[in-house]
């Protein structure tokens, strides 16, 4: 791993399958002090009225600290709800600028409303004339009222749930209560932990519509979006997002005949022209191979432009069951009564 540190180190017990226990389990006594942490906050916002909001908002969020496929998930609602005649925002917290730079290259800038104060962002949004917002990673956010929570869940998250440091959750897994919808997530069809989420879920919030949903790697791009060929050659993956080990591995599935190592920064990395100069160097004669979030960071660098192929992650098919029920409902009412 590049530019690790020890949060990355800890990151690595979080979700490597043949994971030290007794390393993460010393993080025990700091989970508890977390623990505490999270029911004090939830039980503050427990107790307060929230901001109402000018117009309906989907928040879209998780548990955990990242790699659940919220990115492409926020992509797929919007773009099934701007299908319905719904004009739809993103709003954003803007912590790391690849995800609001993305957001602006798939839905241009007058879409995306980027800042820490979301209420004033929904404001922003309803004045543009956008009928609906979508609060990107709200799910913690209980300052702002929301129409619709939903929560993600990966089928690889690990179980059980281990609050910070400890684990990659910020909230025990009763919050999920909270959720209007959750959408459990997988790269891989039958994921093993889908039963084992499903049972969980069951348990700790009953009543909560469940919709399993498949994420797909392979569209691919050059650094500047356009359609591009996929790698033909053996492949350097490069990517500063939330599970790099996911990333490489549905790269070998994806491209079986080629040897493909990882090169793996800290979540939202800032790519500097050190950092492109040694890739450049490890590269050899393979193709580095980058994920959309980091392309939007390395399309800066014009050396790069010849040498990195960007595949994408979409969710296949559209939204369906109770959350198609409950999207087509908003977007009625938002364009009727608002």
């Amino acid at each position: 791993m590049i530019g690790g540190g020890i949060g990355m180190r800890i990151s690595e017990l979080w979700f490597a399958e043949d994971a030290p226990r007794a390393g993460a389990a010393a993080l025990a006594p700091a989970e508890a002090v977390f623990r505490l942490a999270a029911a004090a906050r939830n039980a503050w916002h427990d107790l307060r009225r929230p901001a109402s909001p000018p117009l309906p908002v989907v928040s879209v969020g998780n548990l955990t600290v990242g790699g659940t496929g919220k990115t492409p998930v926020v992509r797929w609602l919007r773009d099934w709800l701007t299908g319905q005649g719904t004009p739809a925002a993103v709003v954003s917290r803007g912590y790391g600028d690849d995800e609001v730079a993305l957001y602006r290259r798939w839905f241009g800038a007058e879409a995306v409303f980027a800042g820490p104060d979301r209420v004033e962002g929904v404001r922003l949004a309803r004045a543009a004339g956008h009928r609906l917002a979508i609060l990107d990673d709200g799910f913690q956010h209980r300052r702002l009222a929301r129409d619709m929570d939903v929560l993600l869940v990966a089928a690889e998250d690990p179980l059980p749930v281990h609050l910070l440091p400890r684990g990659p959750y910020r909230e025990p897994l009763s919050s999920a209560r909270r959720a209007g919808h959750v959408l459990l997530t997988r790269r891989v069809a039958g994921a093993d932990g889908t039963r084992a989420w499903r049972r969980a879920l069951s348990r700790e919030a009953p009543g909560v519509p469940v919709t399993e949903v498949k994420m797909e790697m392979g569209r691919w791009t050059d650094l500047a979006g356009e359609p591009a060929a996929p790698p033909a050659s053996d492949v350097l993956a490069v990517c500063a997002v939330g599970r790099p080990r996911a990333f490489a591995s549905g790269l070998r599935r994806l491209l079986p005949n080629s040897a493909v190592e990882l090169a793996a920064f800290r979540d939202h990395h800032a790519y500097g022209p050190r950092d492109v100069a040694a890739l450049l160097t490890r590269k050899a004669d393979r193709r580095i191979v980058c994920t959309s979030k980091d392309a939007v960071k390395l399309a800066r660098f014009p050396e790069l432009l010849s040498h990195c192929t960007v595949v994408g992650l979409r969710v296949a098919g559209r939204p369906a069951g109770p959350l198609r029920e409950a999207l087509a409902a908003l977007a009625e009412s938002a364009c009727s009564s608002r």
